[in-house]
């Protein structure tokens, strides 16, 4: 027999990719009698294979993703009323999973699953504070001092496992989500951990995003990439040109999936299975696009391995023009006469 586990590995090992949902993962258990079959299945199927197809890299960029990988096509560009009906299919995908399966919705890993999270729920809690930690580190790398930052919006706040650590760096954090199952868990968890700075938001209207309080920290980890690229890319601007000068933008952003398209048409005429989690990318030409035009500067961009072996996931640390300058001494200092 195969397990729904040994798909899920299936997935990541020979994919680089969670699967689509719940449904699949249950119908490909069924689909195999044994180990043998299922990864005979996987390693002859189309999205495998053409994998396989990429190019090895060169000499001396073993370890990193290949430079030959093609532009993929990706609309960005709708109109308000798509992106309102976009709004509200992430909006059911997330409510569904917050209320069956709101840990591991956040961390897909089988430990926090309904059934298992009583055991594991101090762990996932804690892992909260090494994205807070990246912060730390990434401002340090800048030069930038994280005590003249007051005022955090975290976007995707899920079920406060960073919001609570966000808010013993910065004085004043609003945690946004789509989910009001998740928000009403993070209030909870607020509540135990004692850390009255934080408020929420729940942000399920595009104009919601024109109407955030001013914020001079932008905060954002594996929200974004299950947002459609169009939606991805209007929640970015927004809320960068709404960053104070001076401010700071730390967060995550698929920006290459091999074999990725995305046609707003198709997708909404497409099925939404109730749970779904998307996995979408914006390519850094869009990326860095949004960055000049909301007069913010790129201090840092990372790729993190989120996402396996056929993406690209980008850690971003930006700074909007104007407000505090970096400790870090010029390369070039002026000459004394």
């Amino acid at each position: 027999m195969v397990s729904e586990t040994d798909v899920i590995m299936a997935y990541r090992l020979l994919l680089g990719r969670e699967p689509e949902n719940q449904e699949v993962v249950t119908g490909q258990a069924r689909n195999f009698q044994d180990l043998a079959e299922l990864r005979a299945g996987f390693m002859t199927s189309p999205e495998y294979l053409s994998q396989r197809a990429t190019p090895p890299a060169s000499p001396g960029q073993e370890g990193t993703k290949p430079l030959v990988w093609p532009a993929v096509p990706v609309d960005v560009i709708v109109a308000s009323g798509i992106l309102d009906r976009m709004v509200k299919r992430i909006e059911a995908e997330w409510l569904h999973l917050g209320a069956h399966e709101p840990h591991w919705s956040v961390l897909t890993e089988d430990r926090f699953k309904s059934e298992n999270i009583a055991k594991h729920e101090d762990a996932f809690f804690a892992s909260g504070e090494l994205q807070v930690m990246d912060l730390r580190v990434a401002a340090a790398r800048s030069g930038l001092d994280l005590s003249g930052y007051d005022t955090c919006i975290e976007l995707g706040c899920g079920l406060g496992r960073g919001t609570v650590w966000l808010a013993r760096q910065f004085g004043k954090v609003v945690a946004a989500d789509i989910s009001a199952a998740h928000l009403k868990h993070a209030r909870q968890v607020a509540a135990r951990f004692g850390q009255p700075g934080i408020s929420f938001l729940h942000i399920n209207e595009i104009g919601q995003y024109q109407d955030l309080p001013p914020f001079n920290v932008f905060f954002s980890f594996l929200v974004l990439m299950h947002n459609p690229p169009p939606l991805m890319a209007f929640i970015l601007e927004t809320i960068l040109t709404r960053l104070l000068p001076g401010g700071i933008g730390y967060f995550q952003i698929p920006t290459y999936i091999v074999n990725y398209g995305f046609a707003a048409t198709e997708y909404l005429a497409g099925e939404n299975p109730p749970g779904d989690m998307e996995v979408h990318c914006l390519p850094q030409t869009t990326l860095f696009a949004i960055i000049a035009r909301t007069g913010c500067q790129v201090l840092e961009i990372r790729e993190d391995g989120a996402l396996g072996a056929f993406a690209i996931s980008n850690r971003v640390l930006i700074r909007k023009q104007g407000g505090q300058t970096s400790t870090t001494p010029p390369l070039f200092p002026p000459r004394r006469p």
